[in-house]
């Protein structure tokens, strides 16, 4: 378990997160510290008040959720044991979660590795059925033109 865990996020998302640690900790007895990571823009938001500690990445024209050293700064400076992203361009990017690996943060989603198989969605799917997962018919692959996925379609779906 960890004690701190920043929020790499913000507004209903960074809600949702502060609630469930709340929930989490009233359940177990374990206190777990939110941290807001914030822009100028949501310097007054509910998710920065309500959390135990709030970070100021800077100006949100800077896009700081986006770089990643200044993610590596926040967490390290924050004390932050544990990196939640919620979803959204961050939780989409492997390099993060790697980012967390390298500095010892607990990345509280799916793998690297996941995530960039995940992330490619012809190879999602070929995963999906590999495993057993029912898919909807489709290409079973890449579809260059209008006239490709025409003659692809199944009939059923050509009517």
């Amino acid at each position: 378990m960890f004690n701190r865990v920043a929020i790499v996020n913000r507004g209903e998302a960074a809600m949702r997160l502060i609630h469930a640690v709340r929930e989490l900790a009233a359940e177990t007895g374990n206190h777990i510290e939110t941290v807001a990571l914030y822009t100028d823009v949501d310097r007054t938001a509910t998710f920065v008040r309500e959390a135990d500690i709030a970070y100021d990445l800077g100006p949100a024209s800077a896009r700081p959720y986006l770089n990643l050293a200044v993610l590596e700064r926040a967490l390290t400076e924050t004390g932050a044991d544990a990196a939640w992203v919620g979803w959204g361009f961050v939780a989409e990017d492997p390099t993060f979660a790697e980012l967390c690996e390298k500095i010892g943060v607990t990345f509280v989603g799916p793998s690297p590795d996941a995530m960039r198989q995940l992330g490619d969605k012809i190879g999602s799917k070929l995963i999906a059925e590999k495993v057993g997962v029912p898919v909807a018919p489709w290409s079973r692959g890449a579809v260059e033109t209008l006239d490709a996925a025409r003659a692809r379609q199944p009939r059923s779906a050509t009517r």
